[in-house]
């Protein structure tokens, strides 16, 4: 019960295009994607953290015990560019992460 907790393997950040226009696109199955529609709504289902604004970003950044000088800048422009970052939980094999989110909408960005 001590200590620190223990670190979850399969935790990542990811940054997702227009949040909100891309969650109504995949639930209507009109957004063209290379796997599954499926595992792309589970992937933003498992968000327990999300940021789309500049005002938030110090927070986001320090729940992911990220350096705010490694990742700022770059988080910062993801986030002008219309991009919401979240901290999702993805633990199959097949797709990679990486692969997965390969595409205009979605952007891997690191593990968290």
């Amino acid at each position: 019960m001590f200590g620190k907790a223990k670190k979850l393997e399969n935790k990542f950040v990811i940054a997702v295009k227009d949040f909100a226009e891309t969650k109504k696109n995949l639930e209507a199955e009109t957004l063209s994607v290379p796997f599954e529609k499926s595992l792309y709504r589970e992937l933003i289902s498992t968000a327990a953290n999300k940021v789309d604004n500049l005002r938030g970003l110090s927070k986001f950044i320090k729940l992911q015990n990220k350096n705010k000088g490694d990742v700022r800048h770059y988080w910062e422009g993801l986030i002008s560019e219309g991009y919401t970052l979240m901290d999702v939980q993805y633990d199959k094999k097949v797709p990679a992460i990486e692969r997965l989110c390969d595409t205009v909408k979605f952007k891997f960005v690191c593990r968290a």
